[in-house]
């Protein structure tokens, strides 16, 4: 047996595989679901997303124009997420299908452990954006330019850089196995 295929004892990779995928579908489509209802209901921008974003002493436009930038701007960091459960559904995709020790493990790590990054940068930038556009309209005084990181945001960077050198840890093993296969 190859080092590329499942062993007997395999069998729960290939559920947890499974239920993996299942899981980031349905994250996928509740992040999605989500998103719009948020912005299509000013009660749940006023209620939900400004005292997230410290924005419950002030008052915020709710006009449709405001919440579609206020959805636009949500997109990017949205997007970013897709991409990341896009790459985590065809890893445990791979590996369902046996692909442990190949190039394609380490590769979607990577491109898992940037996307965590890029998700832990954009945060706060697009809760700076938000505040803006949604105080913009406000006297001035109420105007709010808030930057602020969070700690969830330091989280995300320190898990970005496990996932980034667990796949740079598994492509070194994949390159010492593939030069030792060629000597023997």
């Amino acid at each position: 047996m190859s080092t590329n295929e499942f062993s007997s004892g395999s069998e729960e990779l290939r559920r947890l595989s499974t239920f993996m995928r299942v899981a980031v579908v349905g994250t996928g489509a509740f992040c999605a679901t989500v998103l719009v209802w948020l912005w299509a209901s000013p009660m749940a921008v006023q209620t939900i997303l400004a005292p997230r974003l410290d924005l419950g002493a002030v008052p915020v436009a709710l006009d449709a124009l405001t919440r579609l930038a206020g959805f636009t701007i949500s997109l990017v960091p949205m997007s970013v997420l897709f991409y990341l459960l896009f790459q985590v559904d065809r890893l445990f995709a791979g590996y369902r299908q046996g692909q442990i020790f190949t190039q394609e493990p380490p590769l979607r790590l990577s491109r898992i452990g940037l996307a965590l990054l890029t998700l832990a940068v954009l945060r706060p930038a697009t809760a700076t954006l938000l505040g803006v556009v949604l105080t913009a309209s406000n006297v001035p005084g109420e105007r709010i330019l808030a930057i602020g990181i969070a700690i969830e945001d330091v989280m995300l960077i320190v898990f970005s850089g496990l996932i980034l050198a667990i796949g740079q840890v598994m492509a070194e093993g994949q390159r010492l196995a593939d030069d030792h296969r060629q000597i023997i």
